[in-house]
This record gives structure tokens, C-alpha cells and sequence, in this order.
């Protein structure tokens, strides 16, 4: 049985092992699970080494996708998840959508049906069986619609590396629905996952009037999915968290993705710049990371935006009214975010595996660690900017 105070006791000790071996981390005087460190506009950042207090839940996906061969399987395997349980779109939630939102996903499904080798159904399907039905889902509209999601997974495939599925961000409505609030609602409710245990990490509000709360689920195979729910203001109707959810529907703004590695009989985290590297060789270009002065606990970058140039001209007059640059923004229609999360060492990794009642195995792919498990506000402001 999971208990908070070994969650505590555990991030006291890995905190200890940290401040051993770091020079540009300290320990917060006032928060003994909290380190410190100072950004590059001398801000001071924490960062809470708590273990998420969730307990491990069945990967509910497996069933749907394990037999998965071909492309028309994937498709098919889809929609039996989507129809599985209760998702944003079956809220009775009055929040307006633009029909333009079903045919996009309409489209994504038909160039897939179309497009997608059998071998790439394949990869997706063996990727997301581990996941439970809504990640799944969201992973899946997702990799379809992003052709840097897909060869990550390809040239990951080629380099002996594991790629983590590290969180989603799902652009819902306007605070003045109380957008993001219902669709909590629905996940905690239906789909078991927990907000965040540590004080302010249960809910984010950024000046340029951006919100979200953080969600988090342990699976029964050790994988810690995290959640990301965006809404905007209602004193921001500029904001573009509102406009993404009224053309785009539900689907993710971006999928953030990790890559690591077995070195010596430890996981080690593919470090951020060596993906991107990767990612270039492919065509695929990355805009400016953040997180250097984390020390490597975590570090973030999003590609380049998948663009949407079919957005209906009425959309694009009703947004030009409001703010002359939002038409253009509105068709930054999915991206791809590449996280480096530093991961424990084996020991530490065990003794994080059994607070869950789960047992470490080293070269299990699912068994990543990170030293540091959360979002970090003042990264998640700067990489919104920077897909805009």
C-alpha cells in the first residue's frame, strides 16, 4: 500500500544523492522534498522530488491493440477504443466547437487509411497497447497527424532506443465555460487518474492568460502517464488555447515524447540534443529548448508545427476580428515536444517501483524513472510561446 510518507522519506533520500554529486542544485530551506536552482533570468525554480501518490492501475489498451498488422486493424482498433468509455466530445458541456473539428479528424483517419504503411501501424500500435484507453486514443490522432511523432518512433527503433510516452496537452475551452474543470472531472471520475499531491502543482495560470491542470495515472506496468488540460481565460480573448479547442476539437496540442536508453545495466536518458540531431537528419527541425539550468532534470524543445492550411475562411474572419495575428497562429495545428528527464540510478529506481507495490526491471523498456516527474511552469510558459 502506497503511503505519503514514503513518498516523502524517498524524495528526501534522492535529494540527498543529488546534492552529492550536483554543484548548481540546492536544497529549499523551507520545503526539505523541494530543490533549488536559479534560471537564466535569475529567477529561483523548484522542483518537488515527491512521488506522484497515485496507485497503479491496469493498462486498459492492450486488448484493443495487441493484434494490430495492418493499417485498416489500427484504424479499426481506434475506433473500438474511442467507443470504449466516455470521452470529452460525450460531455454535455455547451462549450462551442466548429464542425470544421470533426472533419479533421475525419481527414487525419482517411490520409491514414490511404498513406500509412502497414509496418508504421504496426510501430504505433505496439507503442500505444501499453497506455490505458484514453492515452491510447489521444496518442493515436496524434501519430497520425504529425509526421515527427512518427519518426521518432521510427529512428528510435534504428538507434536501440526506448521512447516514453511523457505527457499530453489537451486544449479545451474557455474558463468561462469552466472548460478544463469538466474535462478533470471526466478523467478523474472515468478514467482514474489524480491531480497533483504537491501544493501549486495542482493548477497553473500564466499571465498571458494561458491555464492548465496537471494530471497524473500509474499503470500496473510501471509507466507514469501525465496529462496536461489547457483553457483559456475568459479575460483573454485573444488567448489561443480557446481558438486551437474551437477548430481542433479535443485533440492533443502536442504529444511530448522521451527517449532513453540501456548503458551498462542502467536507463539512461538520450540526452536532448542528441535527439534533435536525429530528428534534423530527418528533415525534422527543432525550435529553441529550455531547461539547461535544471542540471538535466528536465529538459524541453518543440519541433516544428505540423501546419493546417485547410482552416475554413469563416474562422479565419471571426478570428482576424479579434487579434490580426490569430489566423495565422490557428494553423499551427500539432506539435511534437522532445523531453530529456534524467533518470534515477538503479537503485533509486527500485525503491521507487516498490512504493507502487511493483517490481524494478532494468531492461524492462517500460521501467523509465525520472528523477523529476512533474511539470515545471516556468519551462511549460516558455515552450507554449514558442509554438505560437
Amino acid at each position: 500500500m502506497l503511503h505519503n510518507e514514503s513518498c516523502i522519506a524517498f524524495a528526501h533520500n534522492i535529494m540527498a544523492d543529488i546534492l552529492r554529486h550536483e554543484q548548481g542544485l540546492k536544497p529549499d530551506p523551507a520545503e526539505p522534498c523541494k530543490l533549488l536552482v536559479t534560471n537564466e533570468n535569475g529567477d529561483e525554480v523548484s522542483l518537488d522530488l515527491t512521488p506522484v501518490y497515485a496507485m497503479p492501475q491496469p493498462s486498459t489498451a492492450q486488448g484493443y491493440f495487441e493484434k494490430v498488422c495492418t493499417t485498416l486493424q489500427l484504424l479499426d482498433a481506434y475506433t473500438q477504443t474511442r467507443g470504449a468509455c466516455r470521452f470529452e466530445d460525450d460531455l454535455e458541456t455547451g462549450i462551442p466547437v466548429h464542425p470544421f473539428a470533426h472533419t479533421f479528424i475525419t481527414d487525419i483517419l482517411a490520409r491514414a487509411h490511404t498513406h500509412l504503411s502497414d509496418d508504421d501501424a504496426r510501430c504505433i500500435a505496439q507503442w500505444v497497447k501499453h497506455f490505458d484507453v484514453y492515452a491510447a486514443v489521444k496518442a493515436v490522432e496524434s501519430l497520425l497527424n504529425s509526421h515527427a511523432d512518427l519518426a521518432l518512433l521510427r529512428l528510435a527503433a534504428a538507434r536501440g532506443w526506448t521512447v516514453h510516452f511523457d505527457h499530453i496537452a489537451i486544449r479545451c475551452g474557455s474558463s468561462r465555460e469552466r472548460a478544463a474543470e469538466r474535462v478533470v472531472e471526466l478523467l478523474i471520475t472515468e478514467h482514474g487518474y489524480v491531480a497533483s499531491q504537491v501544493c501549486g502543482e495542482d493548477f497553473y495560470s500564466f499571465p498571458d492568460g494561458w491555464n492548465a491542470y496537471p494530471l497524473y495515472k500509474v499503470l500496473a506496468n510501471g509507466q507514469l502517464l501525465r496529462l496536461f488540460i489547457d483553457q483559456s481565460d475568459e479575460t483573454q480573448p485573444a488567448q489561443i488555447i480557446q481558438h486551437w479547442h474551437y477548430v481542433y476539437g479535443y485533440t492533443a496540442h502536442h504529444m511530448a515524447l522521451r527517449a532513453t536508453r540501456q548503458i551498462h545495466g542502467e536507463r539512461q536518458a538520450v540526452p536532448l540534443a542528441e535527439v534533435m540531431a536525429a530528428l534534423a537528419e530527418h528533415g525534422i527541425e527543432s525550435m529553441t529548448p529550455t531547461g539547461n539550468y535544471t542540471q538535466g532534470l528536465l529538459l524541453q524543445v518543440f519541433t516544428r508545427p505540423e501546419r493546417n492550411q485547410q482552416i475554413p475562411d469563416d474562422i479565419k474572419q471571426m478570428l482576424i476580428q479579434i487579434d490580426a495575428k490569430l489566423p495565422r497562429a490557428i494553423e499551427n495545428g500539432k506539435l511534437l515536444e522532445i523531453v530529456s528527464r534524467r533518470e534515477m540510478r538503479a537503485a533509486h529506481a527500485r525503491q521507487w517501483f516498490m512504493l507502487y507495490g511493483l517490481e524494478y526491471q532494468p531492461h524492462n523498456p517500460l521501467h523509465s524513472a525520472p528523477v523529476y516527474g512533474y511539470f515545471l511552469p516556468a519551462q511549460a510558459a516558455h515552450v507554449i510561446k514558442t509554438s505560437i
